[in-house]
């Protein structure tokens, strides 16, 4: 098997203290807006639903290890002989795959809407020319259209992989091959464009941060915060990895169904709670005043004179 595939205990262990984490760092977003009397923006309101979401993919995780269809070796029924039975009658294969289902769908909003959000606080921060013949805000908006369709389409994907008959996607895998989408593919493709998606995003501040004129130190630990995102793309590189891996195993019946589908979707909730504490940590610079944040917004207003001060 590619990769050792975390039990409950870890999971669980894991997923808490990020969701925690995430409830925290909205929370304290809005609430540092408000101690310093700013607007809200888009990227600040985008991430209200994100966090439903990750509380709601949080939950499926949380169902299938309470009902033990996530997270543990089925035990051997004389219904289950292996796990990646073509047909399945086990009523924890079908729950597996049913919450697999759900999941891969409000994920691929989640992922959409963390990635919008900021790529919306880029342009807000580091572009005050918003008209068309400005590269830099045009090189942002044309990144932001690119997201909200790759998360649309991937949704949408998702969802209908079996052209609406999706009770197949659950019970016979034989019939997925024939009647539906090549499913592998579809992950495959995601999992992958996915990861070029973060790496993109992560790399855009880098070249406006250089610009500024701050001490060399100054630039370093700026940069350092704005890589914080860099997390959330190891998870994703990670799941890129699993899904490759996957996509070339095929439908190899000696796996455990349950355990690649927990792993999976562990790799999806790390990259996505990951994504959203680190999209609002540059953000707290109303609570925490840190030299490092202070210092990027202070060296764009000087590039930018004072239109910037508004923006922010």
């Amino acid at each position: 098997m590619f990769m050792s595939i975390p039990g409950p205990s870890a999971i669980l262990g894991t997923i808490i203290p990020l969701l925690i984490l995430d409830i925290l760092a909205v929370s304290l977003r809005f609430y540092s807006r408000r101690k310093r009397r700013q607007p809200l923006q888009i990227d600040d309101w985008l991430t209200v639903p994100s966090l439903i979401l990750v509380i709601g993919l949080s939950s499926i995780m949380f169902y299938g290890i309470n009902t033990k269809s996530l997270g543990y070796r089925a035990a051997p029924t004389p219904d289950v002989v292996a796990r990646s039975a073509v047909d399945a009658s086990d009523w924890t294969i079908q729950t597996a795959r049913r919450l697999e289902y759900s999941f891969l769908v409000i994920f691929a909003v989640a992922n959409g809407l963390v990635k919008l959000s900021v790529l919306f606080l880029y342009r807000r921060i580091f572009v005050v020319d918003k008209s068309w013949r400005n590269s830099r805000n045009l090189f942002i908006c044309v990144m932001i259209t690119l997201m909200g369709l790759w998360a649309a389409s991937f949704t949408f994907a998702f969802m209908f992989m079996c052209k609406g008959k999706f009770e197949l996607l659950f019970t016979d895998l034989m019939a997925v091959m024939v009647q539906c989408v090549d499913t592998f593919m579809v992950g495959y493709s995601c999992s992958i464009s996915d990861f070029v998606g973060d790496a993109l995003i992560i790399l855009i501040p880098l070249p406006f941060i250089w610009k500024l004129r701050l001490p060399f130190s100054t630039k370093i630990a700026v940069t350092l915060v704005f890589l914080l995102g860099s997390l959330a793309a190891a998870a994703s590189l990670i799941r890129m990895l699993w899904m490759i891996w996957a996509f070339h195993a095929g439908m190899d019946t000696s796996n455990d169904e349950e355990l690649l589908l927990t792993s999976e979707l562990f790799w999806c909730l790390m990259e996505i709670t990951l994504g959203l504490l680190a999209s609002c940590l540059p953000t707290l610079r109303g609570l925490v005043q840190t030299k490092s944040v202070d210092s990027v917004f202070k060296g764009v207003r000087s590039v930018h004179n004072s239109v910037v001060k508004k923006q922010l």
